[in-house]
């Protein structure tokens, strides 16, 4: 019975680390367990977007069905079970043992021995793995996120590319309508002597150059269309119907804020910044295990009735009761796992450095490509193509009213077209450079403060 209770305190030891990890950690992880209703269950996603593509439901629905996502959550879970393993005493140990040969005794023959053994390690060890464990969780969860991240990145540059080449070929189209009745036109006035071989030559080219590039803007429209069903997770096949164009609305945030909002919010950084405190603890667990480690035994022999009639104790089982304690005689491999828990701090604090300078970095290229689609998206609208514009009406004007002006007319049309295709480019291109800033940054940018 002694040595039941002194079990007892390190049985409460035990359901003590339970509590903590209920407390502390599984919040979140019980409610990664309860699955969200996905689209499946109502819809079928393979026509979901057959008629249009909205960004935010796109967003929702991949993140609901990605691989990725659920392998990043599986991982998380995963990580919050190694909490109980190590804050759990070791497996004690049950032995029996059976006499070949019994041993005769004053009390009578021992035919079996019972052991039970159970180690202790030094205290504060436990709790010490089980901080450990409490950053590797956190840094599993900051991963899932990153991993949503990335994925809504990714589909967010692949829908603003998509939403431009089908801008761009509606207005191609457009055009190439506009041209192909500008070659009839040209073509009766050649044959009527009225325009020259030039203006029909010049139609000809520019229509064949329309045609070739729809081709190539429907073929690229093909490969977003891949990339966007891989992301959902659906079949190639699967219908995508037309893009619902996200507002452009330019950002009014300096380099500045947006650098201070990714050094605190960046999921590489905070990983890193995890990473340093558990390799903080690593170190306070490294010195522990380096403390001996104590033992209990419980011991049993079942014992015989004694040879001898009327034998004081015949047939009584001995029971004894031994503690044990580990020598950590070897300096050389303790003072070694302390040495490597703070050089392996070393390496993170390091990466954590540079990360920080790779991050700077990142965030003024994409500021600059940023800041140079805006400024041309400004360009266009208030210079280039008003003028263009202007011009078109000017040339339209003398090509009703001159027989040898449908080369410059088609000129004109030609610059007005590529200008409307390069100020969609260059929203595309703005709204993408978004994206990756806020991929930089860690999520939503916030501007909210900034008039």
């Amino acid at each position: 019975m002694r040595a039941v209770s002194l079990l007892y305190p390190m049985a409460l030891i035990v359901i003590g680390s339970v509590i903590v990890l209920n407390a502390l950690v599984p919040t979140a992880a019980h409610g990664l367990t309860e699955e969200a209703s996905t689209p499946e269950q109502t819809t079928d996603v393979t026509t979901l977007f057959a008629e249009t593509l909205e960004l935010p439901r796109l967003i929702q629905v991949a993140v609901e069905r990605s691989p990725k996502v659920r392998a990043a959550k599986a991982q998380w879970q995963a990580t919050v079970e190694q909490y109980p393993q190590v804050t759990a005493l070791p497996d004690p140990m049950f032995m029996y043992g059976y006499y070949v040969r019994s041993v005769e005794t004053r009390v009578g023959p021992q035919r079996h021995r019972l052991s039970f053994s159970q180690s202790f390690p030094y205290p504060g060890t436990l709790d010490a793995a089980g901080e450990v464990v409490k950053k590797a969780i956190e840094i599993a969860r900051v991963k899932h996120e990153q991993v949503i991240r990335d994925l809504i990145v990714e589909l967010k540059l692949s829908y603003h590319e998509l939403a431009y080449l089908q801008r761009a070929v509606e207005l191609t189209q457009q055009n190439h309508e506009l041209v192909a009745s500008i070659l009839t036109i040209a073509t009766a006035r050649y044959a009527e002597g009225k325009a020259t071989l030039n203006d029909v030559l010049k139609a000809q080219s520019q229509l064949a150059q329309l045609e070739y590039d729809l081709v190539l803007l429907e073929e690229l429209q093909r490969v977003e269309h891949a990339n966007i069903t891989g992301i959902l997770s659906i079949p190639s096949t699967a219908a995508l119907g037309a893009t619902i164009p996200v507002t452009y609305a330019p950002l009014n945030l300096p380099l500045a804020d947006v650098e201070k909002q990714a050094l605190s919010k960046r999921q590489e950084l905070r990983i890193a910044e995890l990473s340093i405190e558990k390799a903080t603890e690593g170190i306070a667990l490294a010195e522990l295990r380096t403390k001996p480690m104590l033992k209990l035994d419980l011991m049993s022999i079942e014992t015989g009735e004694a040879l001898m009639p009327d034998a004081v104790g015949s047939g009584k089982n001995p029971f004894t009761i031994g503690f044990g304690v580990t020598i950590p005689w070897s300096g050389l491999k303790n003072s070694s796992k302390v040495r490597e828990a703070e050089k392996n701090r070393e390496v993170v604090t390091a990466n954590k450095h540079s990360l920080e300078d790779a991050t700077r970095v990142a965030l003024r290229k994409v500021y600059f490509r940023l800041e140079n689609a805006r400024r041309l998206v400004e360009l266009y609208e208030t210079t280039l193509i008003p003028q263009a514009g202007a011009a078109i009406e000017v040339a339209e004007a003398w090509h009703q009213e001159g027989p040898k002006s449908i080369a410059g007319f088609l000129e004109t049309q030609s610059v007005w077209l590529n200008f409307n295709l390069a100020r969609l480019r260059a929203i595309a291109d703005y709204q993408q450079n978004v994206a990756r800033l806020e991929q930089l940054v860690g999520g939503k940018i916030d501007d909210s403060h900034i008039e």
